[in-house]
């Protein structure tokens, strides 16, 4: 009898076991707050007012999620395939050029450039300064507690040229990016990151790509 009550038993816990799951992939979001500082997290979502990038990095086994509350008013984010990383919230640039722009010269060319920790941006030089990648400091003892010191490693951004056609569409998220750096980053260099804006956006309605059609000649 007690070898039926055990057996019994078994046949019951394995009854209450969730189902097993397929896996899944797993995602990476890639966060950067208004100072440009970059972090990663393993399955969860950017705070709000950061630029948020997502990767897809492999099948891997998950448990279950939990459930969506109904009430829920923020969507669920979207996952792009697995590869880079692929902008899904943050600074919009979806726009296109005013028809009378067409009459207006191409923007400067610009560069997609990465840095050594993997932050990418544009730039309109592809042989910006190098920068200084921090090393790790350990005392003679081998430890690597605070105080220790400081070092840095100089490295070079590495950059390439954005084809033309994609000429645009790098420019409206290169401006953006700088209205979201205006927007949301601290208040001790506004007016730094204001005159950014500025220059930036003044570029972009002298070219073809302007999406404001440009103000008539002035008569003699």
């Amino acid at each position: 009898m007690p070898c039926r009550r055990l057996a019994l038993a078994a046949v019951l816990l394995a009854g209450l076991r969730p189902a097993a799951l397929p896996a899944q992939d797993a995602t990476i979001y890639k966060c950067t707050d208004a100072r440009g500082t970059v972090t990663l997290q393993n399955g969860t979502p950017c705070p709000p007012g950061q630029r948020q990038e997502v990767r897809r990095i492999g099948a891997v086994p998950v448990a279950a999620p939990p459930p969506r509350r109904a009430d829920a008013d923020t969507p669920a984010p979207a996952v792009p395939p697995a590869g880079e990383f692929v902008l899904v919230s943050g600074p919009a640039s979806r726009r296109a050029p005013a028809p009378e722009a067409a009459r207006l010269p191409p923007p400067p060319a610009l560069f997609q450039c990465r840095t050594w920790d993997g932050a990418t941006y544009y730039g309109e030089t592809d042989t910006p300064p190098p920068r200084c990648a921090p090393l790790q400091v350990v005392g003679i003892d081998g430890s690597a507690a605070l105080g220790m010191g400081a070092a840095c490693e100089m490295k070079a951004d590495t950059c390439t040229a954005v084809p033309e056609a994609q000429l645009c569409a790098a420019w409206y998220r290169r401006v953006d990016e700088a209205e979201f750096r205006l927007r949301h980053g601290p208040a001790n260099d506004r007016a730094e990151r204001q005159a950014e804006y500025d220059a930036l956006t003044a570029k972009l309605r002298a070219s073809r790509c302007s999406t404001e059609a440009p103000a008539p000649p002035a008569r003699p």
